[in-house]
């Protein structure tokens, strides 16, 4: 489909302002803590308390440190009831700061599933947070906690969230770009096959500049995926993951569709006439100089099949399933994937919902070395100071050397689950479980608590 669009001059100008727009897992970093203990305070500075599901952040944003999660442990005593939070903590003592919560879509189940919080991992330009509410709502807001503006993605375009949104907004230059996480019913139905799956908006002012209809009646699964952007020679490009199992490319600008890749070119003929054999894309692409690597996946509850990995050549022009491949990994062992790749030092770290870790040649994509966590990875990996975090389900943190030879440094257990992705300030690892953001440093103890 052609995308709906409003056209913006921008004077040529086009800036990445997010950090880490290619959406690559890699920090710079130094003395970061390889081991600590929650119970004790060993290297633990601060920990603070959220609600009791967290699937968003935590993200750094200036003196803060920001996630989304749950109203069950409810900050305002004027506030109750199942919600949708965004909490914002001091960086450097955990004491609490902000909230904004958001109530639930009368729709219930089928859009906003109970006590799930805001899903989406915000991001933040160096001026503002963005981030998808449970609502369906693009939401910007300033470091006081006060919203900029905001888009209804479910009100206005009449999207139709499976279950949850959650999609993680990136801002480059004058533009924010989101997915909108229209997806299908339980029973595979595509509800609104007329909304917009990928759009960008004003930075400024939140009005949508273009949209863009794939898949349409295409989607077989929800789209909680998030877009990368990156420059391939001298063509800026913004790369959406979709509901149907393919990659969609645009020029940002104007949303010109520039490439496609069918992310299920690899199965057999029969498991293609399988929904439940097909993969979506849930995990974000990275754009690394002219290569998106990424491992497709269904939601965690969709039955577990072999998975793939994938080194999609970014440079092309139209449908790129055949040309575009620079290499596909596929393993017995190796599942469908929600979590983010790390692409460090010519090796691409990758986590699956079977709970393996695997290192392959980021050129080839050899395998190097697998690690079983014998739990499944939501969490996306992070490397930093030649550590790999990685971080399970069950609750176990697990850090090992970053390298050709896998090397266990050491496993860290956690009181709770962990569904997010850690991220680091270059000298602390900040890490939310289900219920509680610590902030970890190496040589400390009897950490804080926020007040």
């Amino acid at each position: 489909m052609a995308p709906a669009l409003v056209l913006l001059s921008f004077g040529g100008l086009l800036r990445a302002d997010d950090p880490n727009p290619g959406r690559n897992r890699v920090a710079e970093a130094e003395n970061l803590p390889v081991s600590w203990d929650v119970a004790s305070g060993e290297n633990v500075l601060w920990a603070a308390e959220l609600g009791t599901t967290t699937y968003g952040g935590p993200t750094l944003a200036g003196d803060l440190v920001v996630v989304g999660t749950n109203n069950e442990r409810p900050r305002d005593p004027a506030v109750t009831g199942d919600r949708g939070v965004v909490m914002a903590f001091d960086r450097h003592s955990g004491a609490f700061r902000w909230q904004i919560t958001h109530e639930k879509l009368e729709t219930g189940d089928a859009n906003d599933w109970p006590l799930q919080g805001v899903c989406s991992t915000p991001s933040f330009d160096g001026e503002r947070l963005y981030y998808v509410s449970n609502r369906g709502e693009l939401v910007a807001a300033d470091l006081a906690g006060d919203v900029a503006w905001s888009f209804d993605m479910v009100g206005e375009w009449g999207v139709f969230p499976k279950h949850m949104a959650a999609s993680t907004p990136l801002a480059v230059g004058e533009l924010v770009f989101a997915s909108t996480s229209n997806g299908v019913t339980d029973d595979g139905r595509v509800p609104a096959p007329e909304a917009p799956s990928f759009a960008a908006f004003e930075r400024a002012t939140g009005r949508p500049l273009w949209r863009d209809g794939n898949p349409g009646a295409g989607l077989i699964d929800g789209q909680w995926g998030s877009p990368s952007h990156g420059r391939v020679g001298d063509r800026p490009q913004v790369v959406f993951p979709a509901g149907d199992g393919w990659l969609y490319a645009f020029e940002p600008v104007t949303g010109r569709a520039l490439w496609r890749f069918d992310g299920n070119s690899a199965l057999a003929a029969g498991e293609l006439d399988r929904v439940d054999s097909r993969h979506v894309f849930v995990a974000t692409p990275v754009l690394l100089e002219d290569t998106v690597y990424i491992a497709a996946g269904r939601e965690p509850e969709a039955s577990l099949r072999a998975g793939v990995i994938w080194a999609v050549h970014a440079g092309g022009s139209g449908d790129v399933t055949s040309s575009g491949v620079r290499w596909r990994f596929e393993d017995p062992d190796f599942g469908r994937a929600i979590a983010t790749v790390a692409v460090a030092a010519g090796i691409v770290y990758a986590a699956d919902l079977n709970g393996f870790l695997f290192a392959l040649d980021a050129e080839s994509g050899e395998k190097l070395w697998v690690y079983d966590a014998l739990a499944p990875f939501w969490s996306s990996p992070l490397v930093a100071d030649g550590k790999v975090y990685a971080a399970d389900t069950e609750g176990d943190v697990t850090v090992l050397r970053e390298g050709p030879t896998i090397e266990i440094l050491a496993e860290n257990v956690m009181p709770r689950a962990v569904y997010t992705s850690p991220s680091t300030d270059g000298s602390v690892v900040y890490l939310a479980t289900s219920e509680t953001l610590y902030a970890l440093v190496a040589r400390a103890s009897g950490g804080g608590t926020d007040g």
